[in-house]
């Protein structure tokens, strides 16, 4: 997202509601940050960071409900929350290589959400490998901590070995990249992306990017496309979100007690297996959005966020 869009798009013009909610997330993040207060940072990635994926049900609902009415809502809630309980039991089962997975799925969702229109996989995975392979290189002990949170009591030896292998790739990527790309682009999404990771330690570096500039980026590019016709402003994106968010609130409320040890370990593993089981359904549900699935009919693909801010620059 571009950061003249990136301010612009959560406040708007007067809009107190989204001024307050951005603003509220700005203070809980400083905050978490300014006193290293992991379970505040962990609280803030769920309040602020996990909606924007809670627009999957009303995007479902536009398309689905004039053919099947009310029936719209289980079409699209059982096959998304059998997923979600997928990735739960996955963790459990299979805790290494899911958590491989989800490093994977994330490379790819985050690559996707910033892409632009101009050579889209190099794009994808110079932006969509930053927030994973930066961590690995500039903070290997504290990043190899974080994912042995993740699937604690388990324990890792260090970072995944095929994350450091990337770092040469994905540097001379970056590089050919920079090279071939509108330095302004550079500037409004490379740039922060590599400041944040490059000065902080892996936890408040990625509640920051999801919080700032994923979840905007997702939101951007809903409203920017118009094709969704109760999606048209950031207000309009956090009304929606509110069901959905709800249940996922509900749905951590119950997955809580399959966790152990202290609070914040518990919240830790929670937040990252929540986050992964949400993923999976959210990244095939935007595959069939933007396709135009049989599956799932009416309008028009959306636009990726990013091409949609530079295409409107």
């Amino acid at each position: 997202m571009i950061p003249g869009r990136l301010l612009d798009a959560p406040t708007g013009p007067s809009d107190r509601i989204v001024q307050a909610y951005w603003l509220l997330a700005g203070a809980s993040a400083v905050l978490s940050i300014a006193f290293a207060n992991e379970t505040l940072m962990l609280l803030t990635i769920l309040l602020f960071g996990v909606p924007h994926g809670a627009l999957d049900g009303e995007m479902a609902r536009e398309r689905l409900h004039a053919r099947w009415g009310v029936a719209w809502f289980p079409l699209f809630g059982l096959p998304y929350l059998a997923a979600i309980a997928l990735v739960i039991a996955a963790w459990q089962i299979w805790p290494y290589a899911t958590l491989t997975a989800f490093l994977v799925l994330s490379l790819c969702h985050f690559g996707a959400e910033t892409a632009g229109t101009d050579r889209p996989l190099l794009s994808a995975f110079v932006l969509g490998g930053a927030p994973l392979i930066l961590p690995v290189c500039l903070y290997p002990a504290q990043t190899a901590t974080l994912l042995d949170g993740m699937i604690a009591p388990h324990v890792l030896d260090g970072p995944p070995p095929w994350m450091t292998d990337l770092m040469p790739v994905w540097t001379v990527c970056a590089l050919v990249w920079l090279a071939k790309t509108d330095r302004y682009v550079v500037v409004a999404i490379f740039l922060p992306v590599l400041l944040v990771f490059w000065l902080l330690p892996p936890l408040p570096a990625f509640m920051l990017y999801f919080i700032f500039i994923h979840a905007p980026a997702h939101i951007d590019g809903l409203t920017a496309s118009n094709n969704w016709s109760r999606l048209t402003s950031q207000r309009d994106a956090l009304k929606r979100a509110i069901p959905l968010s709800l249940l996922t609130a509900i749905i951590a409320f119950g997955l809580w007690p399959l966790y152990a040890g202290p609070p914040v370990s518990r919240l830790l593993q929670l937040t990252f297996q929540l986050l992964a089981a949400l993923t999976l359904p959210h990244m095939v549900f935007d595959m069939l959005i933007t396709r135009n699935s049989p599956i799932i009919r009416g309008g028009s693909a959306r636009r990726r966020s990013i091409s949609g801010g530079i295409d409107r620059l």
